[in-house]
Order: structure tokens, then C-alpha cells, then sequence
């Protein structure tokens, strides 16, 4: 079964809906990152939703060299429309066969595999100019702040890792031990990611604390989201493989019809439905499994005893099933 990971707001337990909700696969998030040889740069941006996407509303930015002021960063804004469940492939635009030095040309195979060429003037923009070392995020244009906000993010902001390497599988990830990740490699983003960084509610700022501090709050491994992949590897570039697919068959509720309680809890706590649940899941912040029970394994009930008293203290994300095929969430503070 596909680990899903969830990242959802608190819940008022007298008006039983939700303040403001961030769903899995409610966002477009980073799927492929390509650092290879020359200018054979790309990225893939997949949408999880099961509606089409205006791209006009987001860019991708380069936060150059350990970088972190907002308003001086390298940024692309994106064009078209995105269908559900679908990729668009974003390639620096380096066609010129006689182009030489920073205008080398990209591999005609990664340029094939464009949906988007970007950057195509290196003085002026130059986001996909990004060398192992340099963050990258993708942004959103929320018109209620007239703003941009962060909604996903490769590498940490405000870090410069050490080169040749970058962002490496050892602690503390920046110094150049273990294995190398960001600089001349192709990460694919893992099946059981159904988010970015979106977070519950953007501020009036670009760089959003929340989005860095909750998904990664002192360090960038990319071990725990990212498939390694050589480098100059272009083949999957197109398609991307998500849990999504499966989640968006079922029907997500934003407004919750149940309650957890007492929360938190250091030992035990019930989950309550307004109607019979068949089938109930905890997972921790980093998607894994914790609690399963199903309608196989147990009668049909309204509300279930979770015992918690051996779990580690922290956020774990529930996710419940109902006999009429709703799909309801909520979250428990151990």
C-alpha cells in the first residue's frame, strides 16, 4: 500500500470543519530535477489536482549561491495550461547548434523532452542556470497578498552547499560527505510524495517560514523524497509516478466529518465518524505507516480506540474510510 503523507490544518471540534486545509496532491510540486554536463538542465512540475492548472500563476526561481533575499533571486514565470495528473518538462533554452561557453547547446534528446524552454537570455534570466549549489523553488502568485508564496523547494534556501557535490545523503547534508545528489545527477521525485511544501496559509512575504521551517526545518537531505539517478539521464522526464493516481479515485472531504480526541494524548485517544468507518490509517510526518485496521479485521463502528502510548512524541496524520466511500482527515499530537 502507498505511503501518504499528509499536511493538514488543525480542526475545530465544535464546528467540525476545517480552519483552512492543505490536502495531498491539492498543489503542483517539483517531480525531476536534471543537472547534467553542460547546459543540460530541466525540471519537471507535476499536478497531482484532478483539474487543469493555469501556469501563468507560477514561476520557478533560483536562489543563487546560498542566497535568501526574495526580491533578488533569478526567476521564470511558466505559460500554459497543465491537465490533472500530468507533467510539463522545463529545459534551459539552449538551441543554438554554434553556440558556444555559457550558450552550449543542450543534448537534442533533453531538448525533445521540452515542454518549456526558459532562461533563454543568460544576463536577464537565468533561473535554470542552476550548478548543484543553488536552491530552487517553485512559486505561486496568490492574488488575496498579492505576492508570491513557495510552494515547493529543491535544496534549502539560504545554504550553500560545498561543490564539487552539493546537497548530499550525509549529515549535515551541505559539506560534500556522502553521496552527492544535486550536482551533475537526475533526482525523480519518490512515489509516496503527494505534496510539496505548501503550507496552510501563505504571509505577506515571499519566502514563507512555514514552508521552509515545517517540511524542512534545519536541513535539506535529499535522500528521504529523491530517486539518484545519473547524470545526463533523461528518460523518464515526461511522466512521473505518484501515489496521486490512487488517492484522487477516492473522495477527499475538506470539510471533516470527524473528531479526535482527547488531543493530544500520551496513551490513548478515540476516532470518532458520523458514520460506520471500514477502514482507518495513522501515518507520521514522513509518510510511514504507523496504525492500520480495516472493516476485515474489525466490526463496523462509528468510532475506534487508538492506544498511542508507545509511539514517539510529535504530529501524526490520520486518515479514515467510511462505508459510503468518503475519505476523511485529521491530525493527532502525541
Amino acid at each position: 500500500m502507498k505511503k501518504i503523507l499528509l499536511t493538514i490544518a488543525t480542526v475545530s471540534l465544535t464546528t467540525m470543519t476545517f480552519a483552512q486545509t492543505v490536502k495531498p496532491c491539492g498543489e503542483l510540486f517539483f517531480s525531476e530535477y536534471v543537472e547534467g554536463s553542460g547546459n543540460n538542465k530541466a525540471l519537471e512540475v507535476y499536478n497531482p489536482t484532478n483539474s487543469d492548472v493555469d501556469l501563468s500563476n507560477y514561476r520557478v526561481t533560483r536562489w543563487q549561491n546560498g542566497a535568501s533575499i526574495w526580491d533578488k533571486q533569478f526567476s521564470d514565470t511558466l505559460t500554459g495550461m497543465l491537465k490533472p495528473k500530468d507533467v510539463v518538462v522545463m529545459v534551459i533554452d539552449r538551441r543554438n547548434p554554434s553556440g558556444t561557453g555559457a550558450d552550449t547547446p543542450t543534448a537534442i534528446e533533453l531538448q525533445n523532452k521540452a515542454d518549456l524552454f526558459l532562461s533563454k537570455d543568460y544576463n536577464r534570466s537565468y533561473s535554470m542556470s542552476f550548478n548543484g549549489d543553488d536552491a530552487m523553488s517553485l512559486d505561486r502568485y496568490d492574488a488575496t497578498y498579492k505576492t508570491w508564496v513557495l510552494v515547493d523547494i529543491i535544496g534549502k534556501i539560504g545554504e550553500r552547499p560545498k561543490t564539487p557535490g552539493g546537497w548530499s545523503d550525509s549529515f549535515p547534508y551541505s559539506t560534500g560527505l556522502g553521496t552527492w545528489y544535486t550536482e551533475n545527477k537526475t533526482l525523480i521525485r519518490n512515489e509516496s510524495i503527494l505534496t510539496g511544501c505548501d503550507t496552510v496559509a501563505p504571509v505577506k512575504r515571499g519566502l514563507t517560514a512555514t514552508c521552509d521551517q515545517a517540511w524542512n526545518p534545519q536541513y535539506f537531505n535529499p535522500k528521504k523524497e529523491w530517486e539518484l539517478n545519473p547524470r545526463n539521464f533523461f528518460d523518464s522526464l515526461g511522466t512521473h509516478t505518484s501515489g496521486c493516481a490512487t488517492l484522487s479515485s477516492e473522495k477527499i472531504l475538506i470539510e471533516s466529518a470527524i473528531k479526535v480526541y482527547p488531543n493530544p494524548s500520551t496513551s490513548s485517544f478515540w476516532v470518532e465518524s458520523v458514520e460506520p468507518i471500514s477502514g482507518l490509517q495513522v501515518f507520521g510526518v514522513k509518510g510511514e505507516l504507523i496504525y492500520s485496521v480495516n472493516s476485515e479485521s474489525t466490526s463496523l463502528e462509528n468510532k475506534k480506540m487508538i492506544h498511542c502510548e508507545h509511539w514517539n512524541s510529535g504530529i501524526y496524520h490520520i486518515q479514515v474510510k467510511t462505508v459510503s466511500g468518503q475519505v476523511l482527515f485529521e491530525q493527532f499530537t502525541k
